[in-house]
């Protein structure tokens, strides 16, 4: 191996592993968001002393977290955290029973299932969850951008998108932004827009 060699050597495998260790404070940020929602979706739902907070609890909740030192969850970041619970329940299935052994009680449960003709309808009406792992891919900061779309299906349509062309947060808000989704569904070549729209994007 000569110099040149060593050099590019040692650039290569010190980009991958930054790469690699910026993913897992990603990933690791996501599932602390995630739970931290489930927390309080089950206090929401189970809470003894629920009412006397009523709806200043987030407010209530960040100035406490505040005080002992937790940074970053204040009252719209604690609602973002809620809505991602709420959003994406397939996470679940992505702790390990190891680490979710150790918060058994604390995990809300999943709802109570509707009868079949219900889920049925509900089915056909919503599209289909995104598998953990996928979900797990997006940094908080793209998660946050898709989770304030309402429309369950144009969520879908860039959840989609931001992983097949691997968007930055920004692509992605360009493209939220540039009505990528209305203008496909009004499109008689959706396939036109949409590889038109990512090859604007720098990758």
């Amino acid at each position: 191996m000569n110099y040149s060699s060593l050099v590019k050597a040692i650039n290569a495998v010190t980009t991958q592993l930054q790469s690699r260790a910026a993913a897992a404070v990603n990933q690791a940020l996501v599932l602390r968001n995630w739970l931290v929602g489930a927390y309080i979706v089950e206090y929401e739902q189970a809470g003894k002393d629920r009412a006397k907070y009523g709806t200043k609890l987030l407010e209530k909740l960040a100035t406490d977290l505040k005080a002992r030192g937790v940074i970053g969850l204040h009252e719209r970041m604690l609602r973002n955290c809620r809505l991602a619970y709420l959003t994406y329940p397939q996470i679940r299935r992505s702790l390990t029973a190891e680490f979710e052994g150790r918060l058994p009680t604390l995990l809300p449960e999943p709802p109570i299932r509707l009868s079949l003709t219900a889920e049925l309808k509900k089915d056909t009406a919503q599209p289909t969850l995104l598998p953990p792992r996928d979900v797990l891919q997006f940094s908080w900061t793209k998660l946050v951008e898709l989770l304030a779309i309402d429309d369950p299906w144009k969520r879908a349509f860039f959840e989609n998108e931001c992983l097949k062309a691997n968007w930055s947060v920004r692509q992605l808000q360009r493209q939220i932004g540039s009505l990528l989704y209305e203008r496909t569904g009004l499109s008689t070549n959706k396939k036109a827009v949409i590889e038109r729209a990512r090859r604007q994007e720098p990758q």
